[in-house]
């Protein structure tokens, strides 16, 4: 094993040809992984301090793909390219790292996001190739040194929440709250837009069209006109454009003021993340049920979420946002618990 850089450690393995490489940073899971799925972000971080980066290609999804080249002085100087095995927001990274210099060479790398504490994350790499030559080809080819530069650019990416708003505050949790739940609008099948949602009288497809619709209604308090989207038509289609145009506004807020007689005057980027996001998180939980899938919203948020709504309970009964708490045992899940208070029925299952 040997350590390089502040806070680096890499890691290669006597008896499997991988290298591990373990990083902590200042910062919650989701800017984290934003830095490492949002191309803009990409490349401002990764690879040494004398090169720079080149994006071709990237759809950085479960089962996309990705190409770029690193460039010195604006000649290239390697490219490679690859494929997003999985994508799992804030939690997981898997996929293929492919040197163009030597295309039977594949790298499977698998990187995660865990969580520490109030804005720690422990980063982990772990690179699997197919010998000990390559891996310490690898070792000796000098990527310690472009690895803890690359971190120390990430580092200060991380901490610069003023002139990069992306990767911290309302832009990341919508970007890490949004992508859950496009994953779910990409994983249903044509006939299943039509199942019912533990919404009363809601299908499926409703959910996206509740989330679009109001949502794109409410900014016009800011003065934003955002065009009519036909979800009905093409739900994944419409559901990515909207999620692409809300991220623009919360990577770009211009200092914008959103006026509405309920809230009165904020921040747009704020009365977004105040009223908007937390509708996409708690409704990703209604669209996994009416789509057969199992939610997970995590406990902890839950619970923390609970714990803020619960004082506000009559409040909420009366702006007719939620129907009767359904009752639930004392060992029951803060999912489960957040869910019933909401008036959600946790054993919920879609009839067809």
């Amino acid at each position: 094993m040997t350590t390089t850089g502040y806070d680096t450690r890499i890691v290669a393995d006597e008896n499997v040809p991988t290298i591990e490489i373990i990083r902590e940073f200042d910062a919650e899971p989701a800017q984290v992984f934003r830095a490492h799925i949002d191309p803009d972000l990409y490349t401002q971080w990764v690879g040494p301090h004398s090169m720079s980066t080149k994006i071709t290609r990237w759809d950085a999804r479960t089962g996309g793909a990705w190409a770029f080249a690193s460039e010195s002085d604006g000649t290239e100087i390697a490219a490679f390219y690859g494929s997003f095995h999985e994508v799992r927001p804030s939690e997981r990274i898997v996929w293929t790292f492919t040197y163009t210099g030597e295309p039977d060479g594949v790298a499977l790398e698998t990187v995660t996001f865990e969580k520490l504490g109030e804005q720690r994350t422990r980063l982990r790499t772990l690179s699997v190739v197919a010998d000990f030559a390559t891996r310490d080809g690898m070792l000796a080819s000098g990527m310690d040194s472009g690895v803890r530069e690359g971190y120390e650019k990430l580092d200060h990416l991380l901490t610069q929440e003023p002139t990069t708003p992306a990767v911290a505050g309302p832009a990341t949790r919508h970007f890490a709250d949004a992508a859950r739940f496009t994953a779910l609008v990409e994983s249903a099948s044509a006939g299943e837009w039509a199942r019912p949602s533990p919404v009363p009288e809601w299908t499926a497809l409703d959910i996206v069209q509740h989330l679009v619709e109001w949502s794109r209604g409410f900014l016009g308090g800011a003065g934003i006109e955002l065009p009519a989207l036909d979800v009905a038509v093409d739900p994944v289609t419409a559901w990515k454009r909207h999620v692409a145009d809300i991220q623009g506004i919360l990577d770009n807020p211009a200092g914008r003021i959103l006026s509405n007689p309920h809230i009165g005057d904020q921040p747009v980027d704020q009365a977004i993340d105040n009223f908007y996001t937390p509708d996409v998180w708690m409704h990703t939980w209604d669209l996994a049920k009416a789509l057969g899938r199992e939610p997970d919203l995590d406990e902890q948020r839950c619970r923390a979420t609970l714990e803020g709504m619960a004082p506000m309970d009559r409040m909420l009964r009366e702006s007719g946002q939620y129907g009767p708490a359904v009752p639930v045992g004392e060992n029951a899940t803060a999912q489960d618990k957040l869910m019933a208070f909401i008036g959600r029925d946790p054993a919920w299952q879609p009839t067809s």
